[in-house]
């Protein structure tokens, strides 16, 4: 196991400290604010980017996200993805007891180690992941050196 790499441990549910619970006793609702705002905020979860000889490979988790609801540009070095996520307007009636989905606008820019051919970069998107191929400019390819 000597390879082994250590990850974060990511928790789902927001941990509620000791002492903000005690507060919480005392003055009902003093964080929720903080609360609601860190709850209406979208984002994109996971983002990989692969480098290949020719292009690198942008993947961005967004579920639940419209195509037609993305924008994504490119200059230089630099990939920019935003996009809206939109509330399901169809919802039943009731109270929520437990909420973790985000709707709303979210950006998120991502600086690539080359410069890419903006211009040929290809764009797919299925079950929720957003794939760009990103071709690199001649400059930024890798290239191959004869040793004689």
């Amino acid at each position: 196991m000597a390879n082994e790499v250590s990850r974060p441990v990511v928790k789902s549910v927001r941990q509620v400290e000791p002492l903000e619970n005690l507060i919480e006793t005392v003055w009902p609702g003093v964080f929720s604010p903080f609360i609601t705002r860190q709850a209406t905020q979208p984002q994109i979860a996971h983002i990989d980017v692969l480098d290949h000889d020719d292009a690198f490979v942008l993947k961005a988790e967004i579920a639940g996200v419209d195509k037609d609801k993305l924008d994504v540009q490119v200059h230089g070095n630099q990939v920019y993805i935003s996009g809206v996520k939109e509330e399901d307007s169809s919802r039943e009636e009731g109270n929520y007891i437990y909420r973790e989905r985000r709707y709303g606008e979210f950006s998120r820019t991502v600086q690539l180690p080359a410069d890419v051919n903006g211009d040929q970069t290809k764009a797919t998107y299925k079950d929720g992941v957003l794939e760009l191929t990103l071709p690199k400019t001649e400059a930024a390819k890798r290239k191959k050196i004869a040793i004689s």
